[in-house]
């Protein structure tokens, strides 16, 4: 996750903020902190988001939130939220964070296809999407999106489901948006954050 938080925090590359460790970037620059404190869970609206890393039953369910870059909705799974106090930057110290698996975008729906008994397409409002089943953008990759962003730019929490009928099986989610957006967070414990790259193995899907 260091990397991960390296990378947000220097994400205007004509001014970056922090830098890696005693031993990498600009010695003028503060050396990023490898503490953290993680959270249970957020209230969104009124609605539990509980990490993956949280969850007693072993479910995605309530981690399963929506962000938009630029125009784009994106889905995705919240690993963990926390708040990094990182000395040279003061809007660390109000700045809540959250770690996300993003999902990868079907090629392939059935939404706008008539033929195929799916009228969704004609609901927009609904914010209903396909995903490709089990699979996560790889954060390795040029085009992938940010692993962590600030837990005020998340949209909403969405609800997912699978289309077992499809050939390929499908991930569907809807979104739970309301007008209105509050947030509220518990703490649970300080924490050493990992230098390991963010869990992204499969969770249970929800149906």
């Amino acid at each position: 996750m260091t990397r991960a938080l390296h990378d947000y925090y220097n994400r205007d590359p004509e001014r970056p903020q922090v830098r890696y460790n005693t031993r990498e970037g600009d010695p003028n620059l503060p050396a990023l902190i490898p503490f953290a404190d993680i959270y249970d869970h957020a209230l969104l609206d009124g609605r539990r988001i509980t990490p993956t890393t949280r969850s007693r039953r072993n479910k995605a369910g309530s981690s399963i939130i929506q962000a938009y870059f630029g125009n784009e909705p994106l889905a995705g799974e919240v690993h963990a939220i926390f708040l990094h106090r990182q000395p040279g930057v003061p809007s660390s110290e109000e700045t809540l964070l959250i770690e996300v698996a993003w999902m990868k975008e079907s090629g392939f729906t059935p939404l706008d296809d008539d033929d195929t008994g799916f009228v969704w397409h004609q609901f927009p409002e609904l914010g209903i999407n396909t995903w490709e089943y089990e699979a996560y953008e790889d954060p390795e990759e040029e085009d992938s999106h940010p692993l962590i962003i600030p837990l005020n730019e998340v949209h909403c929490q969405i609800s997912r489901g699978t289309l077992d009928h499809t050939d390929p099986k499908l991930w569907i989610t809807t979104t739970m948006d309301r007008v209105s957006k509050s947030s509220h967070v518990k703490c649970r414990e300080l924490k050493r954050i990992d230098s390991t790259p963010p869990h992204l193995v499969h969770t249970n899907s929800e149906k």
